[in-house]
């Protein structure tokens, strides 16, 4: 997997008319043409003078200019440890009878109990100590003259590996709905024990 930073600056926002979350999701489908998505990303935050957008791919990303683009690979060992911080961006939803019948989570208790639930599918469990749950709310994103409203949580803690090849495809494939819009992306810093 590549890990990339993108800087975008305020001449390249304003060049590539970076005004909304669909346009920011089209900017990172641009840097991957030609493939299925493969990749995941992150808006780590800015205004309208700079954006920060993490991304995790299995290719390399193109370049494109005035945007600065930082590169590396994440090496397998990375993901051979036992414990880690992380912090995720998540669509919480609940499944209805039909497939597009999705019941938004919210609230800390039931996105905490949605959470705990899904960790054995993802292959990790949190440490309760540590959970953190911030950002809630919706993602707005006009696509094509349709609103899709997303529900969005973010959240970070201490997680420890249960399933080595669940947390892996976690890893590598994101986790939960609505990757496409930059959700899903498990960010990870290894800590020791």
């Amino acid at each position: 997997m590549i890990a990339s930073l993108l800087s975008i600056d305020r001449i390249a926002i304003k060049r590539l008319n970076l005004k909304d979350s669909y346009s920011i999701h089209k900017l990172i489908y641009s840097l991957f043409p030609g493939t299925k998505r493969d990749f995941l990303y992150y808006e780590q935050g800015g205004d309208y003078n700079f954006k920060n957008i993490l991304v995790l791919s299995k290719t390399q990303p193109i370049l494109v200019p005035n945007i600065s683009l930082e590169s590396k690979i994440v090496p397998s060992s990375f993901l051979e440890h036992d414990c880690y911080a992380f912090q995720v961006l998540l669509n919480p939803v609940e499944q209805g009878v039909h497939e597009r019948n999705k019941r938004p989570i919210r609230g800390d208790v039931a996105l905490h109990d949605w959470f705990k639930k899904k960790e054995k599918e993802w292959g990790f469990v949190s440490n309760s100590d540590s959970f953190e749950i911030f950002n809630q709310g919706v993602k707005i994103i006009e696509k094509q003259n349709k609103i899709i409203t997303l529900n969005k949580a973010e959240f970070r803690g201490l997680l420890d590996v249960e399933d080595r090849e669940r947390f892996f495809k976690s890893f590598n494939n994101g986790i939960g709905r609505g990757k496409a819009f930059g959700f899903g992306l498990l960010q990870l810093k290894k800590v020791n024990k």
